[in-house]
């Protein structure tokens, strides 16, 4: 299930990410794509360096042709191999949130393109934020969405509105602040926050941590 924010209306809006350009290969995909390749390839050459080592420390005991020799050699070995692998698995620890956040730049655009072909794409979004708040009697809501989606959103309004009886008045409002995909619901009570930008945030938090919302990511 999506996650939806929720925010008091004294709350400032979230700052909305940048708009996409609509192709789909641009440059903040190939940027990506090579920063995940950059992080491959220092993969490659840890788990090389963990493969000579051992190979080293072989030879070296094969060498040494004795008992004391090769046990020194694998004690050697042993060590060596553990170092490096403790420094692969930090290097593992530090690369996951790059990892994490490349692959939620690379679906947001990917989700991006997909509601510039398919418009109705916005609705399952808009109904689930309709849902939080149908336990509020009476309500009146004032719905932004980005222009583009308000036509496909109107034909639905009466829907809603016999769907959610507690819902007194749905008004939908084209805001270009809003990027496509997503919406803002306001009430009396407050404001969810249903950008797409958002729920990206949401998820981010949800697989790295605290630490990714301070982050400002």
């Amino acid at each position: 299930m999506t996650d939806i924010i929720k925010k008091q209306k004294t709350e400032g809006d979230p700052t909305p990410l940048g708009s996409s350009s609509g192709k789909i290969i641009d440059r903040e995909v190939i940027v990506a794509s090579e920063e995940a390749r950059r992080i491959i390839e220092a993969a490659k050459a840890h788990a090389a360096q963990v493969a000579a080592t051992a190979q080293a420390a072989r030879e070296q005991a094969a060498e040494q042709g004795h008992q004391e020799g090769y046990e020194r050699g694998m004690g050697e070995w042993l060590r060596e191999t553990q170092k490096v692998h403790e420094g692969l698995k930090g290097f593992i620890e530090q690369a996951r949130p790059q990892l994490v956040k490349l692959a939620l730049r690379v679906a947001e655009k990917i989700l991006r393109q997909k509601l510039e072909m398919s418009p109705e794409a916005v609705v399952p979004m808009v109904d689930e934020a309709l849902r939080s708040v149908r336990a509020q009697q009476q309500a009146k809501i004032f719905l932004r969405v980005h222009p583009a989606d308000r036509e496909v959103l109107e034909v639905r309004r009466q829907r809603w509105l016999e769907r959610y009886p507690s819902i007194a008045s749905l008004d939908i409002i084209g805001d270009e602040s809003l990027q496509r995909g997503g919406c803002r619901l306001e009430t009396d009570f407050g404001m969810v926050d249903a950008t797409i930008e958002t729920q990206i945030r949401v998820i981010e938090r949800h697989l790295l941590g605290d630490s990714a919302g301070q982050s400002g990511v």
